[in-house]
């Protein structure tokens, strides 16, 4: 069964701005004793039909002229809208293509090329940004605090504008220690926290390590 509200939004969407009103009006009209009717050819007396379909440009309330209507039968099939098949005693035969099966009427869907882990946006993009918390176990980067959805915040290690919102410049950060680092470096900032024993050795030297990894690339979030 042909899906006529896939049909119409095809041909006022994609179609109708190719045609001009008396091409639209004669596509409808063959659409309307060809498809509509479940045949997929007619053959149809235009010397009548002609009076059914439009009105012209001229007088009011006059129809389209034959020479009118065999002019643009002419240009509906060069467009590739139609297929004339034969001349009869009762008129002419035709074929109606829809939308969908007349080349280049309809656009191609391109997909979206993926972007690459490198590529995605860690900073602006809510659901990215929890990937990084979950990265960080829930903990603070710097000072390890524990961490939920309303107490932490998403952190510029090296700061914008020259730090970008990859995952290897962004960390879940306690707000404490977001709004303590502000210009600092990352490593001067875990120092200070060690010199003030917010960290032990063993975890300021862990931090400093994550770092590293963390530039290179290790620290990779888990897409979902």
């Amino acid at each position: 069964m042909t899906d006529f509200r896939a049909l119409f939004i095809q041909f006022q969407d994609h179609l109708a701005p190719r045609l001009d009103v008396y091409e639209q009006a004669l596509y409808l009209y063959i659409l309307r004793h060809t498809i509509a009717v479940g045949e997929t050819e007619a053959t149809i007396g235009f010397k009548s039909a002609r009076k059914k379909m439009a009105f012209g440009v001229g007088t009011a309330g006059t129809p389209p002229s034959e020479g009118t209507i065999y002019e643009k039968l002419k240009s509906l099939e060069t467009k590739g809208c139609i297929k004339v098949l034969s001349s009869e005693r009762t008129g002419t035969r035709l074929r109606l293509i829809p939308p969908h099966e007349i080349p280049g009427v309809i656009p191609v869907a391109v997909p979206e090329a993926a972007l690459t882990l490198d590529q995605m946006d860690f900073f602006e993009i809510p659901e990215n940004r929890t990937l990084i918390l979950e990265r960080e176990g829930r903990r603070c980067f710097y000072c390890l605090a524990g961490l939920n959805a309303e107490n932490h915040v998403i952190e510029h290690v090296i700061s914008r504008p020259n730090g970008d919102n990859s995952y290897r410049n962004v960390v879940a950060s306690c707000r404490q220690c977001n709004n303590r680092k502000s210009a600092e470096t990352a490593e001067d900032f875990l120092r200070t926290l060690y010199r003030e024993g917010l960290l032990s050795s063993e975890d300021f030297k862990g931090r400093l390590s994550q770092l590293d990894r963390l530039r290179v690339g290790d620290l990779r979030p888990t897409l979902k």
